[in-house]
């Protein structure tokens, strides 16, 4: 029998060989991508996805408007599906992302947009997928198969991919890119080591919890909005995230005495936010956690993460809330493989 979360637990650690392997072997059909991207010349990106892959499509909506000044906006699937209803498009790149590229959903609404003239890329972890089969280019992840319901590395490198693909169109050569992809490696040997030491100590003064707010700006959103739900799915937490400027707009209504508050995007330009609202919410009463910050608030250790380009922060710091979700799943008797009414490939309509 599998030990319980044995599957999360080795695919946290992939990670770091995972983010080689893509800048490596992915070359071929990131440059096709861009390729594409750059004889379009997009007016608009169109972000195609769901659950953890939203998550990741938000941070290419910023990463896509902070470095090629190109606005994205993510797809709504039930207008196609539910409402049937179409969209008329400016000149525009189709981007999916999906880990399994199989819901119905995003298929429905990526052939929607392509039957409107709109070129397609789609990044997936599965090359033979209707996804994949559908766009113009795909971007394999080569990730190796995910046993685990809730997905890590195939988060992570769906950002990295994007990070790559950005950066292709924006005219940045391999060698630079696949020099701070080692940096970004680098960081996680130690990184996942370091994590999960943490978070076994951690879970346990947290497992009595039943709720938490994660907050982060920029392209740490991402991470606020991606670590809540691998506690959600994976402990049954009532977790958010959210943008640390939307936060004191209701959110921060959650926090009572010891809800844990995690910070994440604390070097970057967002940051000062960010600590603002640690600072506010530990008022209240909040247990106050600060992932890879030099602060007065718990240090969450993310060590080397001050030598990454702001735009690879969020691969590194989702690295240890993966290793809280996963021991604090274990500390509340559950199996962070397996959640309960859950399944990996969620086939939405």
């Amino acid at each position: 029998m599998t030990v319980p979360g044995a599957h999360m637990r080795a695919e946290v650690a992939e990670q770091p060989d995972v983010w080689r392997r893509l800048v490596r072997d992915a070359r071929g059909p990131l440059d096709e991508a861009a390729a594409l991207v750059r004889s379009t010349d997009p007016e608009l990106l169109h972000l195609v996805a769901r659950g953890s892959s939203d998550h990741a499509a938000l941070y290419g909506q910023y990463l896509a408007a902070a470095e090629l000044g190109v606005p994205a906006v993510h797809s709504t699937p039930s207008l196609v599906t539910v409402f049937e209803r179409g969209s008329r498009f400016p000149r525009t790149i189709q981007v999916a992302l999906s880990q399994s590229g199989a819901s119905p959903d995003l298929v429905a609404t990526a052939r929607a947009a392509r039957e409107t003239g709109v070129r397609a890329i789609s990044i997936t972890n599965t090359p033979d997928s209707p996804l994949a089969v559908e766009a113009d280019v795909h971007v394999s992840l080569d990730a190796g198969d995910e046993l685990s319901v809730a997905a890590t590395k195939s988060y992570t490198a769906e950002l990295l991919a994007l990070y790559l693909l950005v950066g292709r169109v924006a005219g940045r050569s391999w060698d630079d890119l696949e020099a701070a992809v080692g940096r970004l490696a680098e960081v996680g040997d130690v990184l996942v080591e370091v994590a999960s030491s943490w978070a076994a100590s951690a879970a346990p003064t947290l497992a009595g919890e039943d709720r938490a707010l994660l907050v982060g700006r920029g392209f740490s959103m991402a991470s606020a909005k991606e670590g809540a739900l691998k506690l959600i799915e994976t402990s049954g937490l009532a977790a958010s995230g959210w943008s640390s400027a939307d936060a004191r707009h209701g959110p921060v209504g959650q926090v009572q005495d010891g809800t844990p508050v995690v910070g994440l995007g604390l070097g970057t330009p967002g940051g000062g936010s960010t600590r603002e609202l640690l600072d506010h919410v530990r008022i209240l009463g909040a247990r106050t956690l600060a992932v890879g910050g030099r602060t007065d608030h718990e240090d969450v250790p993310v060590p080397g993460l001050d030598g990454l380009e702001d735009a690879l922060v969020p691969v590194a710091e989702i690295v240890p809330v993966q290793a809280l979700a996963l021991e604090l799943s274990l500390s509340r008797h559950r199996d962070p493989d397996r959640p309960e009414g859950l399944s990996k490939v969620t086939r939405t309509r």
